[in-house]
C-alpha cells in the first residue's frame, strides 16, 4: 500500500492511515450514557466511506490541535494510542524516504485514497449479502462487521468493502473497513463472476 501510494499521489495520507492501523482502540467508547456521548464525539471524525478515512480524520485533528491530552479526553480519543501513531508514522516516513517514495498529498480526494487502499487490501475484499453479513472474495467465508466500525449499522453504498484484519471469536469479524467499487478489484489481478441467480459476485482468482 505504501508503494502504491506513488501511483495515486497520496503518500502523506496513506502514511498516516498505515500508522493508525497499527494502533488499537483509538476511540474510547465506554458502556452506558458516557458511551453515547463518546459516540457523538466520534461522529465528528466519521467519514462516510469507512474506518480508514475516519482514522485519518482523527489523526489530522489530533496534530492540528497540538497533540493535546486534554483535547483527546474531550473528544473520546486515546492520547496514548494517537501518540504511538505519531511515532510509528515517523518510522514509516523514514522507510518511504529510503525507497524514494514521494510524500504527496491527495488533497482530500477520497476516491484516490480508497483506490490505493484496494491496491493493498484487494485480497481482503468482501461483499454485502442480504442478511447483514459479508462474504469474503477469497474463500466465500461469512464475515461480520466488528461493532467498533462506522459501517457496523449500515450497508455500504456499493455493496463492497475492503478490511484491514479479521478477528476470530465465536464468529469471524472484520475490523477497519472501507467501501470500494467492485471493478477496482480488476485493477489488481482479481477476477470475479456474476452469479445470475443471487446477483452477487464470486471471486475466482
Amino acid at each position: 500500500m505504501l508503494f502504491s501510494s506513488k501511483d495515486f499521489q497520496c503518500g502523506e495520507e496513506i502514511l498516516t492511515i498505515a500508522a493508525m492501523c497499527s494502533v488499537q482502540d483509538i476511540f474510547i467508547i465506554p458502556d452506558g450514557a458516557p458511551g453515547a456521548l463518546a459516540e457523538l464525539e466520534r461522529r465528528k471524525f466519521t467519514a462516510e466511506e469507512g474506518d480508514h478515512l475516519t482514522l485519518l480524520n482523527a489523526y489530522n485533528a489530533f496534530t492540528r490541535y497540538g497533540r493535546s491530552s486534554s483535547w483527546c479526553k474531550t473528544h473520546a480519543l486515546s492520547f496514548r494510542g494517537l501518540s504511538r501513531a505519531v511515532s510509528i508514522r515517523a518510522q514509516l516516513k523514514k522507510y518511504m524516504q529510503r525507497f524514494n517514495l514521494p510524500l504527496e498529498s491527495c488533497q482530500g480526494d477520497a476516491k484516490r485514497l480508497r483506490r490505493c487502499l484496494v491496491s493493498g487490501y484487494w485480497r481482503n475484499g468482501a461483499r454485502w449479502v442480504g442478511d447483514g453479513t459479508y462474504r469474503s472474495v477469497r474463500g466465500n467465508r461469512t464475515l461480520y462487521v466488528h461493532p467498533t466500525s462506522v459501517l457496523f449499522t449500515r450497508k455500504p453504498r456499493s455493496g463492497w468493502v475492503v478490511f484491514h484484519e479479521m478477528e476470530e471469536t465465536k464468529k469471524t469479524q472484520i475490523r477497519i473497513i472501507t467501501e470500494m467499487e467492485p471493478d477496482w478489484l480488476l485493477d489488481h489481478g482479481h477476477r470475479y463472476e456474476s452469479n445470475k441467480v443471487t446477483g452477487s459476485a464470486i471471486a475466482v482468482g
